[in-house]
């Protein structure tokens, strides 16, 4: 894909969804590149590229075929003797500002790694990225990698860093993030740190290998055989990228995370019963909501029935690592309690009214317990 805008046409982006292959002579606990590495992009292959545009939504459709080699042995002689088909689907929809990627290919090699590749125009020295409950910067680049045999390091610091939802590059005025589903391993690459590689897959072999190239030594675990870690055969990997104005937390980017993580489920209700077993008189209303938030300010993690009463708990935290917070939330039928708990949902000294949370230090995490 040559070109992506996003959909407020604040920025536009140059070589977006690159395929990068390299070798992965790793195990299951850690990657690791072969000694004669050979990388294989997708950047000058033809590609096939079709449209349909529907009320609510546009998608474009790319089609390329990505020759690769069949195994690492064959990978060190050059040799292109496999390839992986692939589908990329890109898909603008109507009233949101995500652009929505599905990328569907078959797996026929073994022992490499298949990332995307999104450059942006945002040289960081940093990365953010979220986790269980709140987010974490990183450096792209640790310096350590400069010489970490010398001083004695097991194992290589490659800055290689999970995330839960979502990893932003930013520069302060603007950003881009992606939003993952499913898919926790990404790296900053390129000569000026701006470039996202997404790990669609790795495909190894082994549980435990000895002797890597980023982890001299004794192997990790157990070497034992595991081919279905090979990922053989089809797969499906679906993410979105998001363009926003400020920084992360100004753009409320874990929110708009979320929401692309929890959409709204539908079903179709047929005008008749057409099951007439254990009918009842139940009548639900054709619009209902229990609690509202502003997208802004604190996220949502759960709402869940309480362990031991007949009682919800929500749970929400703040985002930001160095802001605190006010927040509070409107609960849309009669409460007849709002007590604030900790983990394990025992009663926490405070006295907040109903809806109201009080301050979130930063990264701080808090849960209600609501009766009705």
């Amino acid at each position: 894909m040559k070109t992506a805008a996003d959909q407020c046409g604040i920025r536009r982006y140059q070589q977006v969804l690159e395929l990068e292959n390299g070798s992965d002579d790793g195990d299951e606990y850690d990657y690791s590149p072969a000694r004669d590495e050979w990388l294989l992009t997708s950047g000058n292959l033809v590609a096939g590229v079709s449209y349909q545009h529907q009320p609510w939504q546009s998608t474009a459709t790319i089609s390329l075929t990505m020759p690769l080699s069949r195994t690492l042995e064959e990978r060190a002689m050059r040799a292109l003797n496999s390839e992986i088909p692939v589908t990329i689907n890109v898909t603008l929809a109507k009233n949101s500002r995500r652009i929505e990627i599905e990328i569907a290919l078959a797996n026929h090699a073994e022992d490499h790694r298949l990332r995307v590749l999104i450059p942006t125009p945002f040289a960081s020295q940093t990365v953010v990225a979220d986790n269980q409950f709140g987010c974490i910067t990183r450096p792209v680049r640790d310096p350590a990698m400069e010489n970490w045999q010398a001083e004695g390091w097991k194992e290589a610091p490659v800055p290689v860093w999970q995330l839960m939802n979502f990893a932003a590059l930013q520069d302060g005025h603007q950003g881009l993030t992606l939003f993952t589903e499913g898919l926790r391993e990404f790296e900053v690459v390129g000569a000026r740190h701006d470039t996202f590689a997404l790990t669609l897959f790795r495909a190894v072999g082994v549980l435990g290998k000895e002797n890597l190239l980023l982890r001299p030594g004794r192997p990790s675990g157990i070497k034992m055989p595991t081919p279905d870690s090979q990922m053989p055969g089809k797969q499906v990997y679906r993410f979105a990228l998001f363009g926003f104005s400020g920084d992360h937390i100004q753009a409320s980017v874990m929110q708009h995370a979320r929401d692309y993580l929890t959409p709204v489920r539908t079903y179709n209700k047929i005008p008749y019963d057409a099951m007439k077993l254990n009918l009842t008189n139940n009548k639900t209303p054709s619009r209902f909501s229990l609690m509202q938030k502003c997208i802004s300010g604190s996220v949502l993690s759960a709402l869940k029935k309480a362990e031991d009463e007949e009682a919800l708990i929500v749970r929400v935290y703040n985002p930001s690592e160095t802001q605190s917070l006010q927040d509070s939330l409107q609960v849309n039928a009669v409460v007849t309690g709002w007590q604030e708990v900790r983990m394990d949902e025992i009663a926490v000294n405070t006295e907040n009214g109903c809806g109201k949370m009080g301050e979130f230090k930063p990264c701080q995490a808090k849960s209600f317990r609501i009766r009705f």
